[in-house]
C-alpha cells in the first residue's frame, strides 16, 4: 500500500507477475500516465480506477478479466487500452465516454456483441482489434468490411428489433425434384413435367418458430443441378444457411452423387454447416442410403434424413418440421436489425417483384425515405449482399451504380454464357459480339436489355468466371471452358536452362478435390497469362519482364496442386502464388484441409526425380530455430534449407536487415541484366512482405509515406509551439511505388510529435530507399521520369528529417521490451508508431479521401492502396461491347 506515496510516478510496470487483484490504494497515484498489468491473474478491476484521470495507456493483456467496471468511463485521457486475451463477455456502454481513446484491443475474448454506443469512437478513428471472438451475426461480416461499416450498423441499433429469417439452399443433381419439393413445402399443388431450373429461383417459406410465438421466414433457394451452374452457385453458399441435399431414389445414391454434394457443401461452408438429406419419389422406391456411413465420413454436418414424395405429399410435414427445428438454431435467427432498415428492405423487396435491378441512387433514395441515414445506406446494402438478397459491389468503378434485386436474374445470365455452344466450341474464348445473341430479349419476356451486357460481363470477372483477353480484340476467356489438352510449354521447348535461373517448387496436397480451383487461379492471375492454359493447369510469366519470372500451376490427380517457379530470384513469384492459393482455399473452401510440401530436388542416377517431400511449416520452423540443412528421408541427400525455400543457399534474415542488404546492393548495382532481374524480384518480395505485415496492424488507410520539414513563409501564421511538415502518401502498387502528390497534407504538430511515429518512420524510410530505385529501373513506362525524380527527392528530404531524431528513438526501436525481431514481423514500437500515424492521418483527413488513393485486394489476398493511375489494374471498369 505504501506505493501510493510515489505521488509523482508516471509509469508503473507490473507486468508478468502473479497479481490476482489491485489494491484500491493504487488509484492514489494521480499522476500515473502508463500502467502495465499484462500477464497477471487479474479477474476484475476496482471501481476506484476511475481516479487515475491522467492515465493514457492501460495494458491488461493476458489476464482473466470477465468484465470491466462502468467507472472506467472516467479515464477521459486514456489513449490506448489493451484488453486482449482475457475472458470478457461484454463491454460496458459507458466505454463510449473515452473520447480520447485511439486504440482498443479486444482480441481473443468471449465477446458476442458490441455496445451500440461504440459507434462514435469508431467514427472518430478508433483503431479497434476484434480477432478471436465469437460474434453473433451479422457482426463478423460487418467487422471484416472495416470500421465505417461497423460504426454505421452499431449506430442503427437504437431502434432495433429481432428478426427471424434464414436461407435454405436446395442442392443436388438436375431433375431430382427440387422445384417440386419447394412447391410442396409451400403448399402448392404438384405440377407434372416441370421445366428444368436454370440458375437459381428463390421462394419464401413461412414456418412457426418451435419455441417462440413468432413466424420465421425461410427463403428457399432452388438451384439448377447441372454442372455448368455449380461455379456460380457456390458464391451463394454461406454459413448462415440451412442446406437440403435432394436426391432421387429411382436413380440411387451413386448416380445422384449424394456424398459428392455433401462434400461440396462442407468444403464451401465449413464443418459447422447443417444439411438435411432429402430423398424424393419415395412412394415409387424406398431410399437405399447408407446414412450411418455418411455420418462417419462427414461428422457433424448432417442434421438428419427424410423421404418424401412430391406427388402424394408423403413426408412433407415431417420435412417441414425438421426444417423448422434446424432453422430456429441458426445463429442469425433473432438477430437485431433497425426498424428503419427493415422498412427499407420491405420497400426494396416490393420493387424486386417487378424490377430485377435498380440504380444505386434509387436504392439510396428508398432507404432515406425510410429514415436510413446517409452513412447507413452503404452498410445496409452490404448486409443485404452478405445475406444473398441482393448483389452489389460498391467498391467497383463499373458496378457501383447498379443493385441487383434478384440474384437469380444474374445467375441465369451467366449460365447462358456457360451453355453457349460457340463459346464452348471455342474452348472458352467468348467473342463479345456474341453477347447480343446470348443475352437477347425473347418473345416470352426472357432475355436482357443490351444496357446490362457490360455490367454482366464485369460481374463475371468479379466472380472469377472470366477475364478480358489482352489481344487487341473484344474477347474474354471463360476459364471453366478451356481445353482439356495440355499445350507444349516454353520450358519444354528450351534445350537448356538459362544461366542464373533458379527453380523452387511447392505441392499443395488437398484432402479432397476443390471444384474450380484451376479456373479461378487462371482468372486471378490473368495479367501473367501467355495463353498457355488447360482444364488442369496454367503457365504464367510475370508481367514485369525485368523479373524474368515464370511459373507452372498444375493440378495432378484432382488433389495435388504443383507450383514450380523459375527465375533469377524465384521466391518473389513463388510467395505470391503460394499466398494466392492459400487465400483462395481459405476463402472459397473453408472446410478443406490441405498441406503444403516442398519436393526434394534430388535426381536418381537414371534421371528420375526423388519422391521425398518436406512439410513447408516444418522447414520454416526449423530455419527459425537456426537449422541450416536437412536430409531427405527418401534419398538421404542433405539439402540447404534456405535453398529449398528460396532457391538461394543464404540464411534468412528479418525484414530490416534484409532491407539494409538490398540497399547496399542497389547502390553498387552494375547494370548487368541478371543482377537487375534478381534485385528487382527480391526488392518486390521484401516490400510486399512489409506491406503484408503492416496490414496485420492497420488496413483502413495507406501505410507508405514521406515526410519533410516545412519552413513557413511570412504570410503563413507560424504556431510557436509547433513544427510544420509536409506529408505525402504513396501508391503501393507492387513494383511501381511512387509518391502521390494529390495526397499531400500540411501538418502543424507539437514538437514532440515526431518521436511518437519515429520507429515507424525509420521502417518506411528504409523500405522506400530500396523500392524507388528498383521501380525506376523496371517501371519507366508506367511511372514517369518526373514522378521518379519527385519520389527520390521526397525520400532524401525525409532522410534528412529522420536522421535528426533523438538517439533514444533509434535505441527504442532496437531494444523495446527486449524484443527479438523475427522474420516478417515488425517490433511493438513500430506497431504502436504505425497506429499513431493512423491517428494523425485520420485527424488531418476526416473524410478519409486520402487524395484519391483507393483500397484494392491483390490476387494473393493482401490489401493495397493505389493511385488512379494504377487502379485500373485491379478494376478495369465496364467493357465496351459491340452492339
Amino acid at each position: 500500500p505504501e506505493i501510493t506515496q510515489l505521488t509523482n510516478l508516471q509509469t508503473l510496470d507490473l507486468s508478468i507477475n502473479q497479481l490476482t487483484s489491485l489494491p484500491p490504494e493504487i488509484t492514489q497515484l494521480a499522476n500515473l500516465q502508463t500502467l502495465d498489468l499484462r500477464r497477471n491473474q487479474l479477474t476484475s478491476l476496482p471501481p476506484e480506477i476511475n481516479q487515475l484521470t491522467n492515465l493514457q495507456t492501460l495494458d491488461l493483456r493476458r489476464n482473466h478479466l470477465t468484465s470491466l467496471p462502468p467507472e472506467i468511463n472516467q479515464l477521459t485521457n486514456l489513449q490506448t487500452l489493451d484488453l486482449s486475451i482475457n475472458q470478457l463477455t461484454s463491454l460496458p456502454p459507458e466505454i463510449n465516454q473515452l473520447t480520447n481513446l485511439q486504440t482498443l484491443n479486444l482480441n481473443f475474448n468471449q465477446l458476442t456483441t458490441l455496445p451500440p454506443k461504440l459507434a462514435p469512437l469508431l467514427e472518430n478513428g478508433l483503431n479497434l482489434d476484434l480477432h478471436g471472438n465469437s460474434f453473433l451475426e451479422p457482426l463478423p461480416d460487418l467487422i471484416s468490411r472495416g470500421s465505417d461499416t461497423l460504426a454505421a450498423y452499431l449506430d442503427s441499433l437504437v431502434d432495433a428489433v429481432p428478426q427471424y429469417e434464414a436461407k435454405a439452399l436446395l442442392v443436388g443433381e438436375g431433375n431430382v425434384g427440387k422445384t417440386s419439393l419447394v412447391a410442396s413445402l409451400r403448399g402448392s399443388p404438384f405440377v407434372a413435367n416441370r421445366e428444368t431450373t436454370h440458375g437459381i429461383e428463390i421462394h419464401p417459406l413461412i414456418l412457426r418458430h418451435p419455441d417462440q410465438d413468432v413466424d420465421m421466414t425461410i427463403w428457399a433457394w432452388d438451384s439448377g443441378g447441372q454442372e455448368v451452374y455449380r461455379i456460380t452457385h457456390q458464391f451463394f453458399f454461406s454459413r448462415r444457411a440451412l442446406y437440403l441435399m435432394v436426391w432421387n431414389t429411382r436413380e440411387g445414391q451413386e448416380q445422384n452423387e449424394v456424398e459428392g454434394w455433401l462434400r461440396r457443401i462442407r468444403l464451401r461452408v465449413g464443418p459447422d454447416c447443417r444439411v438435411i438429406v432429402v430423398a424424393t419419389h419415395s412412394d415409387e422406391r424406398q431410399p437405399e442410403l447408407d446414412f450411418p456411413q455418411l455420418q462417419r465420413t462427414l461428422p457433424g454436418i448432417l442434421a438428419g434424413q427424410c423421404a418424401v414424395d412430391n406427388l402424394s405429399g408423403n413426408g412433407i410435414s415431417e420435412l417441414r418440421r425438421m426444417i423448422t427445428n434446424e432453422a430456429a438454431r441458426l445463429p442469425q435467427m433473432g438477430q437485431l436489425l433497425s426498424q428503419r432498415w427493415i422498412a427499407a428492405r420491405g420497400k426494396i423487396e416490393t420493387i424486386a417483384a417487378s424490377e430485377p435491378q435498380i440504380p444505386y441512387e434509387q436504392f439510396a433514395a428508398v432507404c432515406k425515405r425510410c429514415g436510413v441515414t446517409d452513412s447507413q445506406v452503404g452498410t445496409l446494402v452490404d448486409l443485404l449482399n452478405d445475406l444473398g438478397l441482393v448483389i452489389y459491389y460498391g467498391d467497383d468503378e463499373g458496378l457501383r451504380d447498379v443493385v441487383v434485386l434478384r440474384p437469380e436474374w444474374l445467375t441465369k445470365a451467366i449460365s447462358r454464357v456457360l451453355e453457349d455452344p460457340p463459346t464452348r466450341q471455342a474452348h472458352g474464348v467468348l467473342d463479345h459480339a456474341r453477347l447480343k445473341d446470348i443475352w437477347r430479349e425473347r418473345p416470352d419476356g426472357s432475355g436482357y436489355p443490351t444496357r446490362y451486357h457490360p455490367y454482366f460481363l464485369r460481374l463475371m470477372e468479379k466472380f472469377d468466371v472470366s477475364y478480358r483477353m489482352d489481344d487487341g480484340e473484344d474477347r474474354s476467356l471463360v476459364a471453366q471452358l478451356v481445353p482439356h489438352q495440355r499445350p507444349e510449354l516454353p520450358w519444354e521447348i528450351r534445350t537448356s536452362v538459362p544461366d542464373g535461373i533458379r527453380a523452387i517448387s511447392l505441392i499443395c496436397k488437398l484432402m479432397e478435390p476443390a471444384p474450380g480451383l484451376i479456373a479461378w487461379l487462371t482468372v486471378r492471375h490473368h495479367d501473367a497469362s501467355i495463353g498457355k492454359h488447360w482444364r488442369s493447369g496454367v503457365f504464367l510469366r510475370h508481367p514485369i519482364a525485368d523479373y524474368a519470372s515464370e511459373a507452372l500451376l498444375e493440378l495432378q490427380g484432382g488433389t495435388r496442386l504443383v507450383i514450380e517457379v523459375r527465375a533469377p530470384s524465384p521466391d518473389m513469384l513463388f510467395n505470391v502464388l503460394r499466398d494466392s492459393v492459400e487465400h483462395l482455399v481459405r476463402k472459397r473452401w473453408p472446410g478443406l484441409d490441405y498441406e503444403l510440401l516442398i519436393p526434394c530436388p534430388s535426381r536418381h542416377p537414371d534421371g528420375s526425380s526423388c519422391d521425398g517431400e518436406f512439410p513447408l511449416s516444418g522447414l520454416l520452423r526449423y530455419r527459425e530455430r537456426g537449422g541450416t540443412s536437412h536430409s531427405c528421408l527418401q534419398c538421404l541427400t542433405n539439402h540447404d534449407v534456405s535453398q529449398l525455400l528460396t532457391g538461394f543457399a543464404v540464411p534468412a534474415s528479418s525484414l530490416k536487415p534484409e532491407l539494409e542488404r538490398l540497399h547496399h546492393e542497389i547502390n553498387s548495382l552494375s547494370g548487368r541484366v541478371g543482377q537487375v532481374q534478381r534485385l528487382s524480384a527480391e526488392t518486390t518480395d521484401s516490400v510486399r512482405k512489409i506491406i503484408k505485415t503492416l496490414a496485420t496492424e492497420v488496413t483502413d488507410c495507406p501505410r507508405l509515406f514521406t515526410l519533410a520539414f516545412q519552413r513557413p513563409t511570412r504570410l503563413r501564421r507560424i504556431k510557436f509551439y509547433a513544427e510544420h511538415y509536409t506529408l505525402t502518401l504513396w501508391c503501393e502498387h507492387p513494383g511501381h511505388w511512387h509518391a502521390w502528390p494529390a495526397a499531400t497534407y500540411d501538418l502543424h504538430q507539437p514538437k514532440s510529435w515526431l518521436v511518437d511515429i519515429a520507429p515507424y518512420a525509420h521502417l518506411v524510410l528504409k523500405t522506400l530507399r530500396v523500392a524507388v530505385p528498383i521501380a525506376a529501373a523496371v517501371a519507366e513506362v508506367e511511372i514517369s521520369k518526373e514522378q521518379i525524380k519527385d519520389s527520390k527527392l521526397k525520400i532524401e528530404l525525409m532522410k534528412t528529417l529522420v536522421d535528426k531524431l533523438p538517439e533514444h528513438v533509434s535505441k527504442q526501436e532496437r531494444d523495446v521490451t527486449s524484443y527479438e525481431p523475427q522474420e516478417d514481423q515488425i517490433s511493438p514500437a513500430e506497431g504502436q508508431a504505425l497506429r499513431n500515424f493512423r491517428t494523425l492521418l485520420f485527424r488531418n483527413d476526416p473524410g478519409r479521401s486520402f487524395g484519391g488513393l483507393r483500397r484494392v485486394q491483390a490476387p494473393a489476398g493482401e490489401f493495397l492502396w493505389v493511385c488512379a493511375q494504377h487502379y485500373p489494374e485491379y478494376d478495369p471498369g465496364l467493357p465496351d461491347i459491340p452492339t
